[in-house]
């Protein structure tokens, strides 16, 4: 399909609440003069190695297998009546994780560590309650959710949706407003407590549900309506209002329904303690409450604050290979805390083991150690899936307190100075000034053009055009002064004041700061003095504050994989996306042409048809990169980097696909040669969580 875009018009739908002078800001003025949009033109492919292709029901069932075994030391911890037998920690139906048709080097062998290396640092371990536990693939680990989205980039095309976790199957009711789906009966917590339908529906009625728990989805992300209820201990039930929305599925997995204990939880929430508040309930379980209780292959069992998080075989586990080898065949995780940038280092030095290499300017250099045959480190190269892009504010209800605010949220929701922003930026610029070579591309925002949910032929791309902006700044009433700076409009309630912006960004990467000190480069020859707001933070803790102009943001999963992303790319209820949000009491003041965007969503999320669900996205992208969303930037692949002793790396692994590479390579299947397993020493050897 292809769409052409049609020329800019004024959009006199957008009525402004500052005084009549800015009318000008208001669309009546066209922005005529600016070249109109051109084609995207294709980047040469980075992508390495041929991609795993496995049938769905191939790589990972539920079913009883005669036997199960364990590691030896496990065994010996059994015999001293410290732990019950391996059959009895497991489910009566485990999950079977295929270790021969998608892992290339088979069964593997107990024992050895990984080493990541983690920039962020852990809030605590309510993740339910929006905790951050230091990212880098801790929350992977942690964080078991009803389905799993990551490995889904190893299926083949026949058969592609999200594969079982918590949940082990669903099924539809004959009109597709109801979804049973049948949990992991008889799972048990690493602390021996059983999981069931209890924490499902906590984390539903206490936590998502309550606006006053910053949880990291709302129930409208679910659908508007849609209810949750227990059936018994191992079955839950759905409710849409809309039949069969069947995307909905993948709103399930990483981050968003992922329950946590509610026989630890559920005491201290304020719902069931009198004594306690919100507060204390959100920030109850501090990074060192150790040993942690998780559902995950490892649990977090040694912290010390700025240094290291170890992370233990969990012996109820509830995955096993296809020989019943209870998983995972690591016995430890470890995590250095340190900085984003020190992950990458130390992994191709070998101190690490694994990184996603997301920093462009450091991928020349690692190339050229890679020729040398003592590298440690195999790199996998994926598509683009990475991205730099403006957001900028649109709300006009959360965080526009003063009129200087508003006036520029206001300005913010005009399509033409979106369209004189994006066409006052020189996009090769900014990508050759980071890195020479292939590495980038211009990015126009929206769905990654390499994604398999984008059509390049439905991008609108707008190009370069500083004079074309410029002449659109002037045509909107924002004239020049002495110093090349613009000021506002005579008439508005900021006239005559310079037209300063302020441009929020992370300091964590090298890459966003060079970005950030070259927009206010461009940005000044547009006239418009970018003032810069570096952040320590990361901006999922930022940016729901709405106290922001202009945030330079790192995009990565909602644009590869939007159908598990919905509320970030579309204002499915007031918490998102970040660039327009409302607040728990007022909806967003939505736009024509977001509610255009809101209605192809509605048609996503119940169409079974995966072709005609592609279909619709291009035409979302379409709307989105037509209006200036978001300005993008620059579009650019990472790289997997994983020390060579580790087997059973699938081939092919995207840095993300449905989920980050962490996940989507299976870390439980991973495992090391017993010879080469003495080479790193482990932290905890021979202990397991809570077990004496």
């Amino acid at each position: 399909m292809t769409i052409v875009a049609p020329p800019l018009r004024p959009a006199r739908h957008r009525v402004l609440a500052a005084s009549t002078a800015l009318a000008l800001i208001s669309g009546t003025a066209s922005a005529d003069g600016l070249k109109g949009a051109v084609p995207l033109q294709a980047a040469p492919p980075m992508q390495s190695g041929k991609t795993t292709s496995i049938d769905y029901k191939d790589l990972m069932q539920v079913r009883t297998l005669p036997a199960y075994a364990e590691p030896a030391w496990v065994s010996d911890l059994v015999k001293a009546g410290k732990l019950p037998a391996v059959k009895d920690r497991l489910p009566p139906e485990p999950v079977v994780v295929d270790v021969t048709k998608s892992a290339p080097d088979g069964v593997g062998q107990y024992g050895g560590v990984i080493r990541h290396v983690s920039g962020s640092r852990p809030q605590g371990w309510n993740w339910m309650a929006g905790n951050i536990m230091a990212w880098g693939g801790v929350e992977e680990i942690i964080d078991q959710c009803l389905v799993r989205n990551a490995p889904v980039w190893m299926l083949s095309k026949e058969h592609v949706e999200p594969l079982p976790q918590l949940a082990t199957s669903w099924d539809w009711s004959p009109d597709g407003h109801q979804l049973t789906m049948h949990l992991l009966k008889g799972a048990k917590w690493s602390d021996g407590q059983a999981f069931g339908a209890d924490d499902v529906m906590f984390m539903w009625d206490d936590n998502i549900s309550d606006p006053k728990v910053p949880a990291w989805a709302r129930p409208g992300v679910f659908g508007e309506g849609t209810t949750l209820k227990k059936v018994d201990d191992a079955t839950v039930l759905w409710t849409f209002k809309e039949a069969f929305p069947v995307a909905t599925i993948y709103q399930m997995g990483f981050q968003k329904l992922c329950p946590g204990p509610a026989h630890i939880l559920k005491p201290l929430h304020p719902k069931y303690n009198p004594q306690a508040t919100y507060d204390s309930y959100i920030n109850a379980l501090k990074p060192d409450h150790t040993p942690w209780v998780s559902m995950g292959p490892w649990t977090v069992t040694q912290y010390k604050p700025d240094q290291v998080m170890v992370m233990r075989r969990n012996p109820y586990f509830w995955e096993v290979d296809t020989k019943g080898n209870q998983l995972p065949y690591l016995d430890e995780v470890q995590y250095k805390l340190s900085t984003w940038e020190d992950r990458t280092v130390q992994t191709v030095a070998g101190s690490a083991d694994y990184a996603n290499m997301e920093d462009p300017s450091i991928f020349l250099e690692s190339l050229r150690r890679a020729k040398d045959p003592g590298f440690p480190v195999q790199i996998i190269w994926g598509p683009r899936a990475y991205d730099h892009s403006l957001y900028l504010n649109m709300s006009d209800v959360c965080g526009a307190d003063d009129p200087r605010d508003k006036a520029v949220r206001t300005l913010f929701r005009n399509l033409e100075f979106r369209r004189a922003v994006t066409q006052g930026i020189d996009r090769q610029a900014i990508g050759q000034s980071l890195v020479k070579g292939p590495f980038i591309a211009p990015y126009p925002g929206g769905i990654h053009p390499e994604s398999q949910f984008a059509d390049p032929k439905t991008i609108v791309y707008y190009p370069y055009d500083l004079s074309g902006a410029k002449a659109a700044l002037d045509m909107l009433g924002f004239k020049a002064g002495g110093d090349g700076i613009r000021t506002w409009p005579a008439g508005s309630a900021m006239a005559g004041k310079p037209l300063d912006l302020y441009l929020t960004h992370r300091t964590s990467y090298t890459t966003d700061i060079n970005i950030a000190q070259t927009l206010v480069t461009m940005f000044r020859e547009m006239g418009i003095n970018l003032v810069l707001r570096p952040t320590t933070e990361d901006l999922t803790q930022v940016l729901p504050q709405c106290q922001w102009d202009i945030a330079l943001n790192r995009g990565d999963r909602e644009w590869t994989a939007p159908v598990m992303q919905l509320n970030y790319i579309a204002p499915l209820d007031w918490s998102g996306p970040y660039w327009h949000l409302g607040t728990a009491t007022q909806a967003q003041n939505l736009m024509p042409p977001e509610k255009e965007m809101l209605g192809l969503i509605d048609k996503i999320r119940t169409e079974r048809d995966s072709d005609k669900r592609n279909d619709l996205f291009h035409q979302f992208d379409h709307v989105f990169t037509q209006n200036v969303e978001t300005v993008g930037l620059i579009q650019y692949p990472g790289a997997i980097l994983i020390n060579k002793r580790f087997k059973n790396v699938p081939p092919g692994s995207p840095i993300y696909g449905y989920g980050w590479g962490e996940d989507g390579i299976m870390r439980e299947r991973l495992w090391v040669a017993a010879e080469d397993q003495g080479k790193v020493p482990e932290l905890g050897a021979k202990t397991l969580p809570g077990v004496q």
